[in-house]
């Protein structure tokens, strides 16, 4: 019996992690969030386990080191249990994370009165692009570049407000920056940039339904692994070009949506937690 003893603890120091914070992100409660949203223009909260391990947390980690040096953006971590003292256990219910669901995203932008649901695989590569749909953080999915993500959102707010005097000067600058690309690849990249904005001049914002549905279409088929990166990379820089404000008003009246389905889950578990007491 002690022999298993020893067996069963020294496998739960090997297996399970013995840290509940991770590097690289702020562990809130309640009280400290409030204060990181005071800070911070752009949160993204995650509710999880105590100790989280497995897949999900090294696609977490993924995205984490990805947006180190972000400005102005911060990764929060609330550790939930649901025993003994019900850490957090509260302040999950206020933003409907629910345990089975872990690990649970929202994201918080500043001036925006509701959170952003994730409702995405989780994956490292969702994550990111949930992140580029929403905010203006630079995350170097592959085929973006540093230099071209600003000068996009800035092209396509002039080209929202009908300024094609802003998105020549937009266009012209962005040339001016690919030209200074040494990089093969990055200048591949560059031209993609390029091409989508003197296309968007041409067409009009139509361009991007159109743009995206086609390479939907392309990746469903049958392409070759090199074309299938070219794809990607495109995508990618697409998500660039994404005006916040549309993607912040569709999400918020999926939050309204997803608060009333569930208000009777919450009132479910909060009666549950009367009969445990």
């Amino acid at each position: 019996m002690k022999i298993f003893l020893a067996f069963a603890t020294l496998f739960s120091f090997l297996i399970l992690p013995n840290n509940a914070h991770t590097q690289g992100t702020i562990t809130v409660d309640s009280i400290t969030f409030d204060k990181i949203l005071q800070r911070f223009h752009t949160v993204l909260l995650k509710f999880d386990d105590k100790f989280p391990y497995g897949p999900f947390q090294d696609n977490f980690k993924d995205l984490v080191d990805s947006v180190a040096n972000a400005k102005d953006f911060v990764i929060a971590e609330v550790p939930v249990t649901d025993r003994d003292n019900r850490e957090n256990y509260h302040f999950g219910l206020n933003y409907y994370a629910f345990k089975p669901d872990f690990p649970v995203y929202r994201l918080f932008i500043k001036d925006t009165p509701t959170p952003i649901k994730y409702v995405g695989d989780r994956t490292a590569d969702d994550l990111k692009r949930f992140l580029l749909r929403n905010t203006k953080v630079w995350l170097g999915l592959s085929g973006t570049i540093e230099l071209l993500h600003e000068l996009s959102g800035e092209f396509i707010d002039a080209t929202l407000n009908n300024d094609t005097d802003t998105q020549t000067l937009l266009l012209e600058k962005a040339q001016n920056r690919v030209n200074t690309i040494l990089d093969t690849k990055d200048q591949k990249s560059g031209e993609m940039y390029l091409k989508i904005m003197e296309a968007v001049m041409k067409d009009g914002i139509e361009f991007f339904k159109r743009e995206e549905r086609r390479i939907h279409n392309l990746l469903k088929g049958k392409v070759t692994k090199e074309k299938k990166i070219e794809l990607r990379h495109r995508e990618h820089i697409l998500l660039s070009f994404k005006p916040l404000k549309e993607s912040v008003s569709k999400m918020a009246d999926a939050a309204k949506d997803e608060a009333a389905s569930a208000n009777e889950q919450i009132q479910e578990t909060t009666m549950d937690a009367h009969k445990e007491l």
